[in-house]
């Protein structure tokens, strides 16, 4: 599944595809920490729920 995050920085969305954990499949693994796409600037992802793609 896909989600997009917004940059604290700049405001761009950055798009990650999420690893599904669990045998359940309603929890999903993305980065902790990423740098944006447009800006470089370090982000942090927030506690879910996210927003999907």
């Amino acid at each position: 599944m896909e989600f997009v995050f917004e940059c604290g920085w700049c405001g761009g969305d950055n798009y990650f595809v999420g690893r599904q954990v669990g045998f359940w499949g309603g929890k999903w693994e993305v980065p902790s920490e990423w740098d944006c796409r447009f800006c470089d600037g370090l982000n942090y992802t927030p506690d879910p729920p996210w927003t999907e793609a």
